[in-house]
């Protein structure tokens, strides 16, 4: 009877790899989010792998609080690296105003690192002059 106890064993030993984190590998990056020169008080960068320049993996987030931001966050679970398109929010506040929204298209290292958004101002959010129909 000690064979089965001994069986046991071996397959809970044999399971233990697959409890680990599986899957692509993934980079953090942090840097500061500004919009014409100041501080973006609050946003979301979306880190999404350019599939037209054959790079694919995950897809990663980091919110920007007070002009930083950083993938560690509590969504955050890193990028992908290699080439990059970046789409920037920002917020006047927390469920605030959409102020600018922007898009590039950056390299970035596959490495943990910085990297820094400076966004222009004619990424500037359009006042709607049409009244939105109701629907």
């Amino acid at each position: 009877m000690r064979t089965k106890p001994a069986c046991l064993l071996i397959v809970l030993l044999l399971m233990i790899p697959a409890c680990g984190e599986s899957g692509p590998q993934r980079f953090q990056v942090s840097g500061e989010a500004k919009f014409d020169g100041q501080p973006i008080v609050y946003g979301d960068v979306v880190f999404t792998p350019d599939g037209s320049k054959s790079n694919s993996g995950p897809q990663g987030v980091a919110y920007i609080n007070n002009g930083k931001f950083d993938t560690r966050g509590p969504e955050g679970k890193g990028i992908a690296g290699g080439p990059t398109v970046i789409h920037v929010r920002g917020l006047s506040a927390q469920g605030g105003k959409l102020v600018c929204e922007y898009q590039l298209s950056v390299d970035l290292p596959k490495a943990d690192g910085k990297y820094d958004i400076a966004i222009p101002k004619e990424a500037a959010a359009k006042k709607v002059t049409k009244p939105v129909p109701e629907i």
